[in-house]
């Protein structure tokens, strides 16, 4: 019975660092970001439709905040 609850307790305690060990790639991040803005870039409705959802974002950030 002992051995059965250390071994959960490591196991709970395990799974945070696990999930923090999962933090994203800075290069790929970077990258991924790039291919974005080449794609949006090059297309003006996509610009657009980009620039409408930012917009959108931002309003919805501002009426939860107010």
């Amino acid at each position: 019975m002992n051995r059965l609850l250390i071994a959960a307790i490591l196991i709970i305690c395990a799974v945070p660092l696990y999930a923090h060990a999962q933090q994203p790639d800075m290069a790929k991040l970077k990258t991924d970001a790039q291919k974005v803005v080449s794609i949006i870039s090059h297309d003006k409705v996509k610009s657009q439709i980009y620039c409408e959802i930012t917009d959108l974002g931002q309003q919805i950030d501002q009426e939860k905040e107010g």
